[in-house]
């Protein structure tokens, strides 16, 4: 199907099909840009909350249950005498670092009736996957500093994640809105909501590196600029082969 029309010298033939073709592609394009630009935004203030909340004075993971507003607890410091159990630990499966597989340490740290989930960081695996790495966690008082990790979203998997029926034990992702009553069970203690990050300084920490973000916003800007480059240039292409612009832009005669 094919539509042909002109405004003065300027000559207009389009393929209706070809045309919504191409319209579908452009609006896919300029959305998957502006798509970028809101993840930079979202990135952008994921690091100011994370300086702010950094900046506040650390209270206890017990203290902060008491804040009512759920919102409050992302990233905010957390400092408490606690008791280790060199036992009561959790190894979560499939953690890379710099291209290495391994697992991330959660101790169930003891303070009062409750247990904290406390990531101590990462641990190399058994490249062959045919063991677990022993796992060497202190036993007793220690002083535990760290920051809240709240997940943007719930893991999506594929299987049903049981809980661990055990301690310890290998897991593939953290349910604990789910696992409550089995960990508490297991533990004998109230289970803390949310993981606990241990501050990298911190004697107990493994290899702890927590960035804020996993792209920078600069990352999803770079991003954007390509996708409504491309769009451009689609338009550009589009504008050339359904018209005799080039022609009039030349001085040349239209075909």
């Amino acid at each position: 199907m094919q539509f042909n029309g002109s405004v003065g010298r300027l000559e207009i033939k389009v393929d209706v099909r070809a045309c919504i073709a191409g319209t579908v592609l452009f609006a896919l394009l300029l959305n998957l840009g502006f798509w970028q630009l809101g993840r930079a935004d979202e990135k952008n203030l994921l690091q100011i909350r994370w300086e702010a909340r950094s900046a506040l004075p650390a209270i206890t993971p017990l203290a902060l249950l008491q804040t009512s507003d759920v919102t409050q607890y992302a990233d905010r410091r957390v400092r408490w005498q606690g008791a280790l159990d060199p036992k009561t630990y959790l190894l979560l499966d499939n953690r890379l670092h710099r291209g290495r597989v391994g697992y991330h340490v959660i101790a169930l740290v003891e303070t009062g009736d409750w247990s904290v989930p406390v990531n101590l960081g990462w641990l190399a695996g058994d490249p062959s996957r045919r063991t677990t790495p022993v796992v060497n966690v202190m036993e007793g008082a220690a002083l535990i500093e760290g920051q809240v990790y709240v997940p943007s979203a719930k893991p999506i998997m594929m299987v049903e994640q049981l809980p661990p029926d055990r301690l310890p034990s290998t897991v593939q992702t953290l349910y604990w809105d789910q696992w409550f009553d089995t960990l508490a069970a297991l533990t004998g203690k109230s289970i803390f909501p949310y993981e606990v990050r241990i501050d990298p300084a911190s004697p107990l920490a493994l290899v702890a590196e927590w960035p804020v973000v996993n792209q920078s916003s600069a990352k999803h800007m770079g991003y954007a600029v390509q996708w409504f480059a491309m769009a451009a240039v689609l338009l550009l292409i589009g504008v050339l082969l359904m018209s005799n612009i080039r022609e009039i832009v030349a001085g040349r005669p239209s075909s």
